[in-house]
């Protein structure tokens, strides 16, 4: 996996990342990133602190191809135990903990995406826009509560199963 330093305002920025996490070695990690334990990234992803810093807790998943950048002046922060989903963006925002960022959603700069919260495959939220906790955010807009935490935490608890067994299997010949 490319892990790379990068030069910003003449500091030299370099990821740090949990030697739990599994990540796949088409993935890219660039620039100032501190991701925590048991964090997921599959194939494609990219990862890129570059016009500021990202910072990832722990047990995310970064399914395959999504997207974590900054804008100028917007970092990105994730909390813990998210889904990113496929060919997600997430630029310049703000995920807390227990949430879902549905397939191909876009999550603007400032925005914040709430502990337990759920935006809706193919998704867009505008900039500076707030998903509260416990609701969903389909399409353009809020269309109400998110019930069903439960179904998704098995999805969760699946993806970073598979993505660690990936990893114990890289260490074993």
């Amino acid at each position: 996996m490319p892990i790379i330093s990068i030069e910003v305002n003449g500091k030299v920025k370099t990821p740090e990342i949990d030697p739990s996490c599994w990540i796949s070695d088409s993935a890219w990690i660039i620039g100032d990133v501190t991701m925590g334990p048991e964090n997921v990234v599959y194939q494609g992803v990219i990862i890129r602190g570059d016009f500021a810093k990202i910072k990832i807790g722990a047990k995310n998943v970064f399914q395959d191809g999504c997207i974590v950048n900054t804008a100028e002046g917007c970092g990105t922060k994730i909390g813990d135990n998210n889904l990113i989903g496929f060919n997600a963006i997430v630029h310049g925002a703000t995920v807390k903990n227990n949430a879902v960022v549905g397939i191909q959603s876009v999550l603007m700069i400032k925005t914040v995406l709430e502990d337990d919260a759920l935006l809706g495959a193919t998704s867009f939220v505008g900039m500076g826009k707030k998903i509260p906790t416990g609701k969903k955010w389909i399409g353009r807009e809020l269309k109400g509560d998110n019930n069903q935490g439960k179904l998704w935490e098995i999805g969760r608890l699946s993806w970073r199963k598979m993505g660690l067994a990936m990893r114990d299997q890289n260490e074993k010949p």
